[in-house]
């Protein structure tokens, strides 16, 4: 008999030897989560899109310490042609993506809702638990980490990321991305900007005592997000974060979504990739399937009717209709994710708007929007981006 808290050992033991990063050029990826409030990104790019083995690796960890006891072998069963530069590296397919889509990932006040952080068996650890995690740091400062209840733990994806820090002199940007939506986890991804961010600290005091140029290594912190943080019921908090801006019921309150980008900015993070993907609000809803607009459920296929999840998981479908946080008007999801845009733009956020070059989108439709939404920069930060050709990163679709 397996009981819950040999799951748990387990599950921690093997969370320990895996990893969680991986990296493209000279930038680090970090996902912090499998789970997603929209179609994700990877998945939006097409039947045909494939990425490296070691970055499926990678994600197929999320995904099995997320959710352990579920099978991986269908991560390798899309093997397609050997890297061109690395031989040894192979292009995989991402798996058929069948986790329910969700509107948070944290419980609060007793609420019901069947897609939270009950998945995972692991508790908060304390202030001693966390430190011990990282004595494996050689000198990056460690930061205040308060666990949530969500396998990766923050304490072990912040090890990782320090000693990337430490050890890789050629690093020059961490992106927190991956193949669920890092928003839904803001204790985890603000513990991660807040290493970084100490490391530069440190690169400058070091560069200021010894006058070294060579010191003054900085590391950039890149967002890439659907952008539909503002839609998160507790703005993605746990509640094991005490943010004052957030009021006693844990409501999500339009007036303190500011609480977001304010801490993205004090924790360090300076870049946003915000995948806006058409100008048409209710085109957004078919292609993206917003969870706050649809109510969560599997992502439909061609065969299911519209409306409803996946027939094969009815009772989650039914029980995310069902939970305390009711769908959002039509539409509602691409206004949140354009404010979003626009009042990163106007804290002076660098912020790029990317979408999938797919056959029947309005790309000109789409460049006006996003010329529209960065217009409202400060004026120091106009030049550039909005007087380029195109403002739009367009990713190209596989077939």
């Amino acid at each position: 008999i397996i009981t819950m808290a040999s799951a748990a050992a387990s599950s921690h033991s093997t969370a320990s030897i895996l990893r969680f990063t991986y990296q493209l050029g000279r930038s680090l990826y970090i996902p912090l989560t499998s789970r997603c409030n929209s179609i994700p990104l990877p998945i939006t790019r097409g039947p045909g899109f494939v990425l490296n083995s070691d970055v499926v690796d990678v994600l197929r960890n999320v995904r099995q310490v997320e959710h352990y006891g579920g099978t991986t072998t269908s991560w390798m069963n899309n093997v397609t042609t050997a890297n061109d530069e690395d031989p040894t590296i192979y292009k995989v397919g991402l798996p058929e993506y069948d986790l329910p889509l969700v509107n948070t990932l944290y419980n609060y006040n007793n609420e019901k809702d069947a897609f939270t952080s009950s998945s995972s068996t692991t508790t908060s650890r304390n202030d001693n638990d966390s430190g011990n995690q990282h004595n494996n740091v050689k000198n990056t400062q460690r930061v205040h980490i308060q666990e949530d209840s969500i396998q990766p733990s923050i304490a072990m994806l912040v090890d990782q990321v320090a000693s990337h820090l430490e050890d890789d002199l050629n690093l020059h940007e961490v992106c927190i991305a991956g193949e669920g939506e890092p928003t839904l986890r803001m204790d985890a991804l603000l513990a991660i900007s807040r290493t970084v961010q100490s490391f530069n600290q440190q690169q400058q005091q070091q560069q200021q005592q010894h006058n070294d140029s060579n010191l003054a290594r900085q590391i950039n912190v890149r967002l890439i997000t659907n952008g539909l943080c503002y839609s998160v019921p507790h703005l993605g908090y746990s509640n094991n974060n005490n943010n004052n801006s957030i009021n006693s019921n844990k409501i999500l309150l339009p007036k303190l979504r500011y609480t977001i980008l304010r801490d993205l900015i004090e924790a360090g993070v300076s870049r946003l990739s915000v995948a806006l993907n058409t100008a048409n609000r209710h085109e957004y809803d078919v292609l993206m399937q917003p969870a706050c607009y649809t109510g969560g459920g599997m992502i439909m296929t061609d065969d299911d009717d519209t409306g409803g999840g996946n027939d094969n998981n009815t009772d989650a479908t039914n029980n995310a209709s069902s939970s305390s946080f009711p769908p959002m008007m039509p539409g509602t999801a691409h206004d949140l994710i354009c404010e979003f845009i626009m009042d990163a733009t106007k804290l002076g956020m660098d912020v790029e708007i990317t979408g999938v070059d797919r056959p029947e989108i309005d790309k000109v439709e789409m460049e006006r929007l996003a010329r529209l939404l960065l217009s409202v920069a400060p004026k120091n930060k106009k030049k550039g981006r909005v007087g380029r050709r195109s403002v739009v990163r367009w990713r190209p679709y596989f077939e």
